[in-house]
């Protein structure tokens, strides 16, 4: 086990958190290895992380077999340890001859005799070692160890954006699973309505797969078409505000599934990254097609109930009239807009059989009332009813109110029905409502309780009834329960809500939201207590899922901003750092081939110059691509003479072709794009097609084509739909490449104004052609 600063725990668990150990080797890394061993002109060059036992190989170039295919060796054939352990470099020339080094078992078994290294440095912590390795002695030059500083650089900022863009995928796959499992349909969808997220539920919910789902406009998957217009102007509005008025509401709005079936839905919109760049927009939706069904069902009930022979009648204890249906109209020839608001025993003369306040008392001792009274109607006839007075809990919750149903006993028949018509209006309001209800006494046991909440608790309601509630109320709750009824005695408030567990009959508990009032005689001495009971177990769990979610996207959102930063340092990077050393070897070079050097030294500087070309366009393409994704890719078009454009071209390209072009022929672009988009043309003929045969140019309507030609085998038919794409090669391709050097000319002759496009050759090979305008 290694001691010192190789052995600290802090920094080997800074090594693991890279997450670089247990990977292959990461490609941005090994093209470093590649270009240090190049521009250094040593055979291998390897980027090291350390830890206490072993140093892996995170990127490689040249490391001899079988070291190369293990990708690590023990720490007691390391070098970069002592990198570490001094958080210094180490520069040797003969390891052979060092004092600490010469007894390596590196030097005869791997081949290590020249040996220079740079900490890499990641967050205060030196993770490893940058270093180049040579098999025989070998003099390191100041130029070569500042250029190796500068790669070991590179080497941390690619590590720091390895390990940002390791954390982001942990997150969005922890926000994946959470979406998976949440019964709510999740959708997201960026500011132009494409959709970036569409959960399982959401899949079962509308019909469409998420692979269909993905980068559709939304409106077009889910929107009724009537609505999609409004959808739209929505979007532009918050594009052009950066405000969002929906945002965190909860809404209810018509849907449509991908068999065109028309259904309500409830949904919560949150909008994320308002605060600058472009929005991105949540929802969690459900059907609520039932719900508006039981509604709809409630509506008809009230319209049976308004349709009733009878004259039924809700009211407040005081008598002020709230409901008025038609058969109170046809009773007593009152209409509802003169008689609702107003005091029923005042506006009909009520006779009474006995004191009012006997009424009030039975009313609220037994809940209801019965017997005769004697109205007046609108006309000043006389009205004698079999009346029957049902007290119940307020519709808001707050209060009770007094049902009233009025018959003339005159007609028997008539009476009896208005009878059994009260008794289902009590049912469906307190055994059958879907809102659990219960009644309880001053002691805390239960008198009257419903279905609905005895359902919830897993029990009937006859076995509920005469036992304390308390036996039901988790016991960390029951102090609570305690203290708020103490507030309603002392008249501190008239209810309480608080939420609270219930224990269910299998032994789980249920979250409840409860409202419960203190039921007072006229003397105002406490009666009982009245209860409302919801279930928000499923409420609170959907809650819970939501906001750890909405957590989780923040932190993901805050890491890919960081990601990003990071590119734009290394952007920065290959525009100064590395565009400023390489003008340096350019120039000299030059000087040197001016200079008429002996043969094999002028072939040297040749090769120099045509190297460094290579490194600049290396650099331009990675300058591009970043601008690219970056959406940061602009140009300022000038005049510029072809044919000498060309032919620096063609130099830079190390590449002798017949130029066919006009001396006189001007083209409007950027020189230097103009330039890397026939470097790469010409630099691909010699890859794929055995070098370009000829650069022709001609004159088509307002613009110039100009067209490199080569005679090899030719683009695959299967490729050319997609050739200037992404990521385009041929899977059998012998030369190098990533397939991004022909997106980058197309997003580059975009840029200035033009295109680019390719032709089979006649009888073969290929033609690969950019179109620009006239100067």
């Amino acid at each position: 086990m290694a001691v010192g600063r190789v052995g600290s725990p802090e920094r080997v668990a800074a090594v693991r958190a890279s997450g670089l150990l247990d990977l292959p080797e990461a490609p941005g890394l090994t093209r470093l290895t590649r270009l240090a061993a190049r521009l250094l002109g040593v055979p291998t060059a390897l980027v090291s992380l350390v830890t206490d036992e072993q140093q892996v190989f995170a990127g490689q170039h040249g490391l001899p077999e079988p070291w190369a295919g293990r990708g690590r060796t023990p720490l007691t054939h390391s070098f970069c340890r002592h990198v570490v352990d001094s958080d210094e470099p180490l520069v040797v020339s003969d390891a052979r001859e060092h004092p600490v080094l010469r007894d390596n078992p590196a030097i005869d078994e791997i081949g290590v005799v020249a040996y220079a290294g740079m900490p890499i440095r990641v967050d205060g912590q030196t993770l490893g070692a940058f270093c180049a390795i040579a098999d025989t002695p070998h003099s390191w030059a100041a130029n070569d160890l500042d250029l190796l500083e500068d790669l070991a650089a590179a080497v941390a900022s690619e590590i720091e954006l390895a390990r940002a863009a390791h954390h982001a995928e942990e997150g969005s796959a922890l926000v994946r699973r959470i979406l998976e499992v949440s019964q709510d349909a999740y959708v997201s969808i960026d500011a132009d309505g494409l959709v970036r997220e569409w959960n399982p539920a959401a899949e079962r919910l509308f019909g469409w797969a998420r692979d269909e789902a993905f980068g559709m406009d939304v409106s077009k998957l889910i929107v009724p078409e009537e609505h999609r217009e409004a959808h739209r102007q929505g979007l532009d509005r918050v594009r052009e505000t950066g405000r969002s008025v929906l945002a965190g509401q909860r809404l209810e709005l018509p849907a449509v599934d991908r068999n065109g079936r028309l259904f309500p839905v409830e949904l919560t919109l949150q909008a994320t990254n308002m605060g600058g760049g472009r929005p991105m927009f949540h929802a969690f939706l459900h059907d609520i097609s039932d719900r508006r069904a039981a509604e709809e069902q409630l509506r008809r009930q009230a319209e049976l109930i308004d349709a009733a022979p009878a004259a039924i009648i809700v009211r407040d204890p005081d008598g002020t009239i709230r409901f008025w249906n038609r058969g109170a109209e046809q009773v007593y020839g009152w209409p509802a807009s003169a008689a609702v608001g107003r005091n029923i025993h005042r506006l009909l003369s009520t006779v009474f059989p006995t004191r009012l306040d006997a009424i009030a008392r039975a009313l609220e001792e037994t809940g209801s009332w019965e017997g005769e009274l004697v109205h007046r109607r609108a006309d000043g006839r006389v009205v004698v009813a079999l009346s029957r007075h049902v007290r119940r809990p307020a519709a808001d919750g707050a209060g009770h109110e007094i049902i009233e149903t009025n018959t003339d006993i005159t007609e028997r028949r008539r009476a009896e029905e208005a009878r059994e018509e009260s008794e289902r209006r009590f049912r469906v309001q307190f055994r059958q409502s879907t809102i659990g209800q219960v009644m309880l006494g001053l002691d805390g046991v239960v008198l009257h309780v419903n279905d609905a909440l005895a359902g919830m608790v897993g029990r009937s309601a006859a076995d509920l009834c005469g036992h304390g509630v308390d036996l039901l109320t988790h016991p960390d709750d029951r102090d609570g329960d305690t203290e708020a009824l103490a507030g309603l005695f002392a008249e501190e408030s008239d209810s309480y809500e608080r939420a609270k567990r219930l224990l269910h009959a299998d032994g789980h508990y249920v979250d409840v939201q409860t409202g419960v009032r203190l039921v007072r005689d006229a003397d105002g001495r406490p009666l009982h207590l009245i209860g409302v009971v919801q279930d928000v177990t499923e409420q609170n769990r959907a809650r819970r899922e939501r906001d750890a979610a909405q957590l989780v996207l923040a932190e993901r959102n805050e890491q890919l901003q960081q990601a990003n930063q990071l590119k734009l340092d290394l952007m920065g990077m290959l525009s100064h750092d590395i565009g400023t050393p390489l003008t340096a070897i350019m120039g000299y070079g030059e000087v040197l081939t001016d200079a008429e050097l002996p043969g094999p030294l002028g072939g040297a500087a040749a090769r120099i110059i045509t190297g460094a070309h290579r490194i600049d366009e290396l650099r331009h393409n990675v300058l591009a691509m970043c601008k690219l994704d970056a959406g940061e890719l602009t140009t300022v078009r000038q005049p510029v003479a072809l044919r000498a454009a060309l032919r620096d071209a063609a130099d830079a390209a190390d590449a002798v072709v017949p130029i066919e072009c006009p001396d006189d022929l001007e083209v409007l672009a950027n020189p230097a794009h103009l330039r890397q988009i026939i470097v790469n043309f010409l630099t691909n003929a010699r890859k794929y097609g055995g070098g370009a045969t000829r650069v022709s140019v001609h004159s088509r309507d307002t613009g110039v084509e100009i067209a490199v030609h080569d005679e090899g085998d030719g683009v695959p038919e299967s490729l050319r739909e997609h050739l200037f794409e992404r990521y385009t090669r041929a899977a059998d391709a012998a030369a190098e490449g990533h397939g991004l050097g022909l997106h980058i000319v197309a997003s580059l002759a975009q840029a200035n104004g033009g295109s680019v496009a390719h032709r089979p050759g006649v009888p073969t090979g290929s033609v690969f052609s950019l179109r620009l305008e006239i100067g």
